[in-house]
């Protein structure tokens, strides 16, 4: 496999279209044609581990965010049980903690199964799966 193979299938992995890719590497779309049976399993391979690095990609964002309002929470919660009643306004902490309360909840009920709107079509059984997240992948 010559370099220029090897931009094509990292290219049509990507989801480029013949005639993109033919313009970019100087190469007849009938010989892209011909490379993309060639090279069929590499191009399902590629393109299988683009949609898991995105997977992970989105496991990682939801799990940052859950853990910053977890943090968020925790300081509040704090500053509630230190908080001076005769001088501070108690229901602003309280507001604001109850809201971080409920993004944690529609945080976690959204978890339970995310869809990514991705999907995984398997050519060899003729069957298309969506890709979705559970909690436990978080």
């Amino acid at each position: 496999m010559n370099d220029k193979q090897k931009k094509f299938l990292v290219l049509r992995a990507d989801g480029l279209s013949f005639d993109k890719i033919a313009i970019e590497l100087k190469v007849t779309k009938k010989t892209l044609i011909q490379w993309s049976r060639l090279f069929q399993d590499e191009i399902k391979d590629l393109e299988f581990l683009a949609m898991q690095k995105l997977k992970e990609e989105f496991s990682n964002n939801q799990v940052q965010k859950y853990k910053q309002l977890l943090e968020h929470l925790k300081k509040f919660d704090e500053g509630i049980e230190s908080a001076n009643f005769s001088e501070e306004k108690v229901k602003d902490l309280f507001t604001i903690r109850n809201n971080i309360a409920y993004q944690l909840e529609q945080l976690e009920k959204k978890s339970i199964y995310t869809n990514t709107n991705l999907t995984k079509k398997c050519d060899i059984m003729g069957t298309t799966e969506n890709i979705t997240l559970s909690l436990h992948e978080l």
